[in-house]
């Protein structure tokens, strides 16, 4: 009698055994994406119609800066006309403006109270203050939640990740494939500089645009970026672009929160920026006036 009563106990924990086991393969079922794929150009032209256009802003920001050698925090006034100029006031402390920064299509500007200087130039400048090629456009678009870098000339490919969709170049990944075989190759006559000969010739054989790999994730809820990524792989360089708190104005969703990450010949970067107000569509001034006695530089 005792063996029958242990067969059927061994049944029973056997059944509820495979239950569990059942229930965790259905759990897995479920947490698949709830999201339907989308085509590559449909996709694309419904982040392209969810772009947020204006005709100007003026904003009030929070930002902080992060590098390895040091962090600092201010508060900014920024105004925007679209696709003519950037306009930020930088106040460290006590509501003192230390710094004024003027962008347009072809230059940048700033005054440095502080030293009593004054830059006129090219991109450059913003360029090694980001460690990334950036100008009016892409400086726009980055504040204000749209695609940076995105391109009519490219072609994209669409994909689900989780809960977002994600628009992505249709790079060639030879390069990216052939560097790594050839960097972890060690038979004696693969020497580090016979790699770099390899992979120097691989990346000739493509164009800038095969070697730079952009990543788009999409809210489905309105088909905003969330998140943007940019991969340069000859520079060796990532962007990365987040945005949160988003809000409703003039019927489309802002971000009110961005962070920058910029990892870059093993540097990281990181920018935070809060709007703490903002107006759109009213008119705005753009003062820059540089004073006789301050010294140029650059």
């Amino acid at each position: 009698m005792c063996s029958f009563w242990n067969s059927i106990l061994k049944l029973v924990v056997l059944s509820l055994l495979l239950l569990s086991l059942a229930g965790c393969k259905v759990k897995r079922i479920t947490e698949k994406s709830p999201l339907l794929s989308i085509g590559d150009n449909a996709l694309r032209v419904l982040v392209e119609d969810q772009r947020f256009n204006f005709t100007t802003i003026g904003a009030k920001l929070d930002i902080s800066t992060s590098t390895e050698k040091q962090n600092s925090s201010f508060k900014a006034n920024l105004r925007i006309r679209q696709d003519s100029a950037l306009w930020l006031s930088i106040t460290p402390a006590l509501g003192i403006e230390a710094l004024r920064v003027l962008v347009d299509v072809d230059s940048v500007k700033f005054i440095n109270k502080l030293n009593s200087e004054f830059y006129v130039g090219n991109f450059s400048i913003i360029d090694s203050l980001l460690d990334y090629p950036a100008e009016l456009e892409f400086l726009t678009n980055l504040l204000v939640g749209n695609p940076v870098e995105i391109d009519e000339s490219e072609k994209y490919s669409s994909s689900v990740d989780g809960l977002y969709y994600v628009l992505h170049t249709k790079n060639k990944r030879k390069y990216r494939k052939s560097a790594v075989r050839l960097s972890t190759k060690k038979d004696s006559l693969s020497s580090e500089i016979q790699n770099e000969r390899r992979i120097q010739k691989n990346i000739e054989k493509y164009s800038d645009e095969d070697l730079i790999i952009k990543r788009y994730f999409v809210r489905p809820s309105d088909f905003r970026v969330e998140r943007a990524e940019v991969e340069d792989l000859l520079m060796k360089r990532i962007l990365k672009i987040y945005y949160g708190n988003f809000e409703q104005l003039e019927g489309k969703t802002f971000p009110m929160q961005v962070r920058i990450e910029i990892i870059s010949s093993g540097q990281f970067s990181k920018f935070e920026l809060n709007y703490t107000r903002i107006k759109l569509n009213e008119a705005q001034s753009f003062p820059f006036k540089i004073p006789e006695k301050y010294v140029r530089i650059g």
